[in-house]
C-alpha cells in the first residue's frame, strides 16, 4: 500500500492538474458558446428590422458581424481545447492504470515467488524436524540407554562394593566375637574341670567310678561345648542375614 501511493502519488497529481485544466476549458468553451448565441440572438433581432436600419444599426451590424466571426473562432479554440484536455485526461488515467496493472503484476510475481520459498522453506523445516526425530530414535535413545544401562551398573558396582565392605566387617567382628566366645568358652571349661577336680579328689574315689564321673563329665563337657557352639553358630548366622538385609 504504501509503495503504491508512493507510486500513484505523481501521477495522480497529472490527472488532477489535467482534470483542472479540462474544467477550465470546458467553461472557456462554454462562455464562449454563450458569447456567441447572445451574438447572433442580436444579429439576428437586427436582421428581423433590417429595414427600418439606421446609421448606429448599420455600424453594429459591421461589429456584430466581426465580432461572431472572433467568437465563432474563440469557441473552435475553446472546443479543441477541451477536446484536447480530456484527452489528456484519459491519457495521465491510462497511464495510472497501466502503472497500476504493471505494479500488481510485480507485487504477484514476488507474491507467487514468496509463497514458492514458504513452500520450500516449509518441506525444509519439515524434513529438518524429521531428520531430528530420526536422529534422536537411532542415535540418541541408544546413547540414552547406554548411558542409563552404565549408570546403574556403576550404581550397582558401588552397592556391591559396599556391602562387602560391610559383609566384610561384619564377618571380621563376628569372627572376633567367636574367637571371644572360644576363649570364654575354653577358659570356663578349664575352670569347671578344676572344680571339679579340685571338690573330689581322684585318688580317693575308686578306679570305676572315677572313670565313669571322667566319662561323665566329658560327656556333659561335650555336651555343654556343642551348646555353647550352637548358640554361636546360630548368632554368627542372625548377624549375617542381619547384615544382608541392613546392605539391601
Amino acid at each position: 500500500m504504501v509503495f503504491y501511493t508512493k507510486l500513484a502519488s505523481p501521477t495522480e497529481a497529472r490527472i488532477n492538474d489535467a482534470r483542472r485544466a479540462a474544467r477550465e476549458a470546458k467553461t472557456a468553451y462554454d462562455e464562449a458558446v454563450v458569447q456567441r448565441s447572445l451574438s447572433q440572438r442580436e444579429v439576428n433581432d437586427l436582421l428581423q428590422r433590417k429595414s427600418n436600419w439606421s446609421d448606429a444599426d448599420v455600424g453594429r451590424f459591421t461589429t456584430l458581424v466581426r465580432q461572431d466571426h472572433l467568437l465563432e473562432q474563440e469557441e473552435v479554440r475553446a472546443k479543441a481545447a477541451v477536446d484536447e484536455t480530456e484527452n489528456a485526461v484519459e491519457r495521465e488515467f491510462s497511464r495510472l492504470m497501466r502503472t497500476i496493472l504493471a505494479r500488481y503484476h510485480e507485487e504477484q510475481v514476488w507474491s507467487d515467488k514468496i509463497r514458492s520459498a514458504s513452500t520450500y522453506g516449509s518441506l525444509a523445516a519439515l524434513g529438518l524436524n524429521m531428520l531430528v526425530f530420526v536422529m534422536a530414535i537411532v542415535v540418541v535413545e541408544p546413547w540414552k540407554r547406554r548411558r542409563l544401562a552404565q549408570t546403574f551398573e556403576k550404581k550397582i558396582e558401588e552397592l556391591s562394593l559396599e556391602n562387602e565392605a560391610r559383609m566384610s566387617t561384619s564377618m571380621r567382628e563376628i569372627g572376633e566375637q567367636l574367637a571371644v566366645q572360644e576363649r570364654l568358652i575354653v577358659r570356663l571349661v578349664e575352670e569347671v574341670a578344676d572344680t571339679v577336680a579340685g571338690v573330689v579328689p581322684l585318688e580317693e574315689v575308686p578306679r570305676e567310678v572315677a572313670e565313669s564321673d571322667t566319662d561323665e563329665r566329658t560327656s556333659s563337657l561335650r555336651r555343654n561345648y556343642l551348646e555353647l557352639a550352637t548358640v554361636g553358630t546360630g548368632a554368627l548366622i542372625v548377624g549375617v542375614l542381619g547384615t544382608l538385609w541392613l546392605g539391601h
